[in-house]
This record gives structure tokens, C-alpha cells and sequence, in this order.
């Protein structure tokens, strides 16, 4: 235990006073050609939030600062978006660090992100298709629940709760023994608390608009009191119990077959063995993914756009319906997808229209600020000067609905992306494409994110018509429109 006395209190007392004091002093610094700040009214903001912004960039871009919870942000016109992914100046790193209120820390961030990244890209993505196979009757009995429930049902709590039992399989290669509501919980919950970290849910809370600070030290409180400590509890024991149960010493013929085989093989020390360090650095990096691939790609919340989508465009159901029976070899009887084809059913060559329709469900419902980048030196750009250590934003709405780009922007037409010769994937980025960001931090688990919405998707319209009660939705955060799900009451008619 730490002994410590009034003198060590003083000082981190002092310190913090320094930071603060040096945080103020750089806002109060401003160049020359520092962009115009633009005042955008709260209500304006949070209800109206796209006019806002375009006409606020349209007026006085194409670079421009706004004041949001407290802090100046900067936000980018579409043409100098390639910019934002590619200067080596905007750091993604820096950026995640701040929102998270861990700036102190970012030199080890980075090598966590870049850990996160590598266990997606070697350890994830290369073993897809054997990860599919198996995460794919967790889906098919989730669908089944929720026919099941034969009333209103919570869409994102079910896509929600079964992505998280998904995880399971990613992490462990199968389902736990006991895979039990507390196991799924643990893995919801710290994908929900440090998405709030992150703050995908301030814009709807009271507090969190008006006390950002607050709200954010509330949600580190709730994380590292009950949700960190919940998950090591529940999930800690298997691993610490799979990682001790063998020697990880890697030949040719020993491939990883799941996320925890790929981090034992990497983190073992050189006799095989995992100590107790290696042991916490794969439970840091598997808390860190289950976030990415529960949470922060939006996964649930896109998978209920989708269906929301679905069911306001049933004229979309009965293809979408033909396509899986055409390629995922539907039971005839039971009307549940084959695990064993699921891996090139998913495909977007194989199913091209469900794969056109989430992307123009992510092109039209995208938020307007979501990406984010911190400048790690004064910056010129656009004819303006950001600030070194400031956040900056692309406003995303402006290329989504660039009628140079995309004819009719305003129309959901998903045959958009199967024309002129050469299919888009809904994985595929772009300047004009940002729903998974851009560049060398584009989302890395963007290929298992959009197999799992398949997947989730597919379940329930080969078992039920999606039904909106009154025939329509309302959208909760006009800010963060993909990040949030919709707020509908959904009925499934069973075929």
C-alpha cells in the first residue's frame, strides 16, 4: 500500500494547477490567421446540427472553429479532408487520448492502439472466414429470442447483447461453457461505458451538454469502479485459465484460431509461458477490442438503422430475402443460414445488394462529427493556422451529400453503389466515403463489423417481417445520427 503523505498531495496539487494553467494560456493564444470562430447556438447545434454547420462552413470556410462542451473545435471542408487522414500532424492517437481525458498517457496509447490494431488486422482478419462459421448460430438463436418475445422488441439491446456473445467466439475460438447474462453483460457494459467516455452519448444527455466535465468523471468513476472490474472478474478467469493451460510456443503447423491464441503466441515469454504482465497487457488489449467491435464501430446501432431502413422500403425485402436464399443456403424448413457457407455469403461480391444497402444506410445516417484528429504542432492549412493541440473534425455531411458525387443525394437509392461497372463495398473508404474514417487509421475491424450486421440482419428477415408501429422512427441525436439508434417501436410478423 502507498504511503502517502500531505507533501505528495501538495505537489500532484501543483502539478495539476501548471496543466491548467498551460491549458489556458494556449487557448488564449491566437494567430494571426487563426480560423473565424463561429458561434453556433446549443439548440441549433444538437437539433439542426448539419444546416448548422454547412452554413456556417459555406459562409466562412473552408476551415472554421466552434465552440462545443467547452472546448474550440475545427472543423474542415470537404476538399481539405485528405489532408486530415494523411499530414502526418493530425494525430489519431492524440486525438482518442483527449476525448478521453488521458493526455498524460498518450505515449503508451499509442502502442495500446497500435496493439489493438495489429490484434485486428493478424490476429482477427486473417481467421475470418473460421470465426464466421462459428459466430453465425449465435445470431440465428438470438433472431430466434427475439421472434420469440411476439411483441415490440428492443432492436439494439438484441443486436447489442448477441454481438457481445459474438465476441466470445472471437476471443475464445467458441462459446464460452458458460456464455450466461453476466458474462454478456460484463462484455456490454465496457463497450457501453467507454463509448460514453468517448462521447457518443453526451449530445443526448442534460448533463453531459451542459457539464461535460462532470458527466466525464462520472463515466471514469462507473468504468474503473464496476465495469473494468466486472469484466476481469467474469472474463479474467477463462483467459488467465486458457492462457496457463499450454505452452505458446509457435511452430508452422500451429496457426491461432482465435484473438487469445494470436496474443498468447505474440506476448509469451521465450519458454511459452504467460506471466502476469503479458496476462494483463491481453486483458487491456481485449477490452480494448471488445469496445471496438461491440461498440465504437457502431455495429448494433448501424445494424438497427438497417432494419429500420428495411422495414420503412419493404419493396427492398423480398430481393434482399432472394439474395440470402441464393447464397447462404437457407434451411428450406427453419429458415436459418448454414454456418458453413456464411463465409462467402457475406461477401460483398456474393451479396451485393445487402451490402449496397447498409453502405447508403451509412452514407445517409452517418454523423456530422464523429472522426477526429489532434494537431501535434501549429498547422497551416486552408489558408489558416490551427493550433498545435487542437481537436479537429471533417464535417462529413458535406461529401455524403455531394450532389457531384452522388446524384440525388437526398434519395436512399443503394443501386448507387452497384452501377457503372464497379461495386463499392460498404467496407471501401474514401474522402467522399467516411464511415470508417480514412487512411492509416481507417476502422480495422470494418470487414467483421458488416459481416456481423449481414449476419444479424439476414437472421430475422428469413424469419419475420420487420413491422415500424405508426410506420416510422425518430432520430434521438441528430448530431451523432449513426452512433445512436433510432428511437421506434419494432414488431417482427413471423413468415
Amino acid at each position: 500500500m502507498l504511503n502517502l503523505t500531505p507533501t505528495h498531495y501538495l505537489s500532484a496539487a501543483a502539478g495539476l494547477a501548471l496543466i491548467l494553467i498551460a491549458r489556458a494560456r494556449a487557448g488564449a493564444k491566437k494567430h494571426r490567421n487563426h480560423p473565424l470562430i463561429i458561434h453556433i447556438p446549443p439548440a441549433e447545434m444538437y437539433s439542426n446540427p448539419r444546416e448548422a454547420y454547412e452554413t456556417a462552413m459555406r459562409e466562412h470556410g473552408p476551415v472554421i472553429a466552434v465552440q462545443r462542451r467547452r472546448n474550440l473545435e475545427f472543423i474542415l471542408d470537404e476538399a481539405l479532408i485528405p489532408q486530415l487522414f494523411t499530414h502526418p500532424s493530425f494525430s489519431f492517437e492524440e486525438a482518442i487520448a483527449t476525448i478521453l481525458n488521458l493526455r498524460p498517457f498518450v505515449t503508451a496509447f499509442k502502442g495500446f492502439f497500435r496493439g489493438i490494431d495489429d490484434l485486428v488486422q493478424v490476429g482477427i482478419n486473417s481467421a475470418l472466414d473460421s470465426m464466421l462459421e462459428r459466430m453465425c448460430p449465435v445470431f440465428v438463436r438470438s433472431a430466434q429470442k427475439a421472434l420469440d418475445e411476439k411483441e415490440v422488441i428492443d432492436l439494439f439491446h438484441y443486436a447489442h447483447t448477441s454481438i457481445a456473445e459474438a465476441m466470445m467466439v472471437v476471443i475464445f475460438g467458441e462459446t464460452l461453457k458458460r456464455t450466461d447474462e453476466k458474462t454478456v453483460k460484463a462484455v456490454t457494459d465496457i463497450a457501453t461505458d467507454l463509448a460514453e467516455l468517448t462521447g457518443i452519448y453526451l449530445n443526448s444527455s442534460w448533463l453531459g451538454r451542459h457539464f461535460p466535465s462532470v458527466f466525464n468523471t462520472l463515466a471514469w468513476i462507473r468504468v474503473t469502479c464496476t465495469s473494468v472490474q466486472r469484466f476481469f472478474r467474469i472474463i479474467g478467469p477463462p483467459v488467465w485459465h486458457r492462457l496457463r493451460s499450454r505452452k505458446w510456443i509457435r511452430n508452422p503447423d500451429d496457426a491461432p484460431t482465435s484473438a487469445l491464441e494470436y496474443m498468447a503466441f505474440k506476448h509469451a515469454a521465450a519458454d511459452g509461458t504467460i506471466g502476469i504482465p503479458a496476462y494483463l497487457q491481453i486483458m487491456s488489449l481485449l477490452m480494448g477490442v471488445t469496445f471496438a467491435s461491440v461498440h465504437q464501430t457502431r455495429v448494433a446501432s448501424v445494424a438497427v438503422w438497417v432494419v429500420f431502413e428495411i422495414a420503412s422500403r419493404p419493396e427492398y425485402l423480398a430481393k434482399l430475402r432472394a439474395e440470402a436464399h441464393a447464397q447462404a443456403n437457407v434451411d428450406p424448413i427453419t429458415h436459418e443460414l448454414d454456418p458453413s457457407t456464411i463465409a462467402h455469403a457475406v461477401q460483398p461480391s456474393s451479396a451485393p445488394l445487402i451490402d449496397a444497402f447498409i453502405r447508403e444506410v451509412m452514407r445517409t445516417k452517418g454523423d456530422t462529427l464523429s472522426l477526429c484528429r489532434r494537431t501535434t504542432a501549429d498547422l497551416d492549412i486552408g489558408g489558416y493556422t490551427i493550433p498545435g493541440g487542437s481537436l479537429v473534425f471533417p464535417l462529413a455531411t458535406i461529401p455524403h451529400f455531394n450532389e457531384r458525387t452522388y446524384p440525388e443525394p437526398a434519395t436512399f437509392r443503394p443501386e448507387r453503389w452497384m452501377e457503372g461497372g464497379a461495386q463499392r463495398p460498404a467496407v471501401m473508404t474514401s474522402a467522399n466515403y467516411l464511415a470508417f474514417g480514412m487512411g492509416r487509421w481507417a476502422c480495422p475491424g470494418r470487414i467483421l463489423a458488416v459481416c456481423e450486421i449481414k449476419m444479424i440482419v439476414w437472421s430475422l428477415i428469413l424469419k419475420a417481417t420487420p413491422r415500424l408501429v405508426g410506420g416510422g422512427y425518430k432520430i434521438v441525436d441528430p448530431l451523432n445520427v449513426t452512433s445512436v439508434p433510432p428511437d421506434g417501436q419494432l414488431i417482427l410478423d413471423p413468415l
